[in-house]
Parts: structure tokens; C-alpha cells; sequence
């Protein structure tokens, strides 16, 4: 009887311990999710959250071309940043298309930086599409993050 019991016991443990993990959001062995973060950004994003004009081509060599990239998440920073050149050519632009480079500022957390010319254009945060984090959405904000949805989603294309 002891033996069924310790059986019962281990059975329970690896149970509770694969729901845990599954609540947590952690990846389980063999799921793309388990990929570095960096590892799957190169591509094209298209904004699913527009009326999907807007792109951001990220390319394994750290750089990256935006199109029509809505002018929200590009001008208008912070007083005395500089501004991008497309912004300062047109005061009230509703899109801009621009490039420079992109890096992985928190592979934990999936936070990605896009800067032009020394300037920090935008930061995109890793949005899972489901429960298992099989797949993901780039998710940008423009104003400050309190836990709402991202004003801007781009999805791989």
C-alpha cells in the first residue's frame, strides 16, 4: 500500500507542477515559445490594429525600415528629444517611413527598441496571441503603460 501512495503522490506532484508552469506562462519543452525571443523577431510586422498600412521589417542584421508607421509612435517624444527629420518636415504628419536599427532590450520580459540615428523611436513589447505563447504580436504604446492594450499591434506577416 505504501508504494501506491508514493506513486499516487508523485503522479499529484508532476500534475500541479505542469499546471503551475502553464498558469505562470512558462514554455513547455519543444514549444516555439521557447525560442530566443530575438531569434524570431526577424520579419515583416504588419499593424493589425490599424487599417493595416503600417510595417516594420525587422532584419537579422539589427536593422529595420518602417512604412507608414502611424506618426503617434514616432513624433511628438519627450520635450527636447530631437526629433526625426520626417517629423520635423511635416508639424502634423499622420505617417512616417524611416529606418535605423533594432535590439532586444529585455529578452525576458520580450521588450524591443527601434532607434533612428541615436534617437529611441519606439519600444515594442512582446504580446502572447494565446494561453501557450505559441505565437506572438508586437504591441507598441504611445502613451503611458498602465496595463491596457496596446495602442499599436503589428503581427507577423
Amino acid at each position: 500500500m505504501p508504494s501506491r501512495s508514493r506513486a499516487l503522490a508523485v503522479l499529484m506532484i508532476a500534475s500541479t507542477s505542469m499546471v503551475l508552469s502553464a498558469c505562470a506562462g512558462a514554455p513547455f519543452v519543444g514549444d516555439r515559445s521557447s525560442e530566443a525571443f530575438a531569434e524570431r523577431l526577424s520579419g515583416t510586422w504588419i499593424e493589425s490594429s490599424g487599417d493595416g498600412a503600417a510595417a516594420i521589417v525587422l532584419s537579422e542584421d539589427g536593422t529595420f525600415e518602417a512604412h507608414d508607421l502611424p506618426a503617434a509612435l514616432a513624433c511628438g517624444g519627450s520635450a527636447g528629444d530631437p526629433e526625426l527629420e520626417a517629423c520635423r518636415a511635416d508639424p502634423r504628419p499622420s505617417s512616417i517611413s524611416t529606418d535605423g536599427t533594432w535590439s532586444v532590450l529585455d529578452e525576458e520580459q520580450g521588450m524591443l527598441e527601434l532607434d533612428v540615428d541615436g534617437r529611441l523611436l519606439a519600444v515594442g513589447y512582446r504580446d502572447f496571441d494565446g494561453f501557450f505563447a505559441e505565437s506572438f504580436s508586437l504591441g507598441f504604446y504611445t502613451g503611458a503603460l498602465d496595463g491596457r492594450e496596446p495602442d499599436h499591434v503589428f503581427s507577423r506577416r
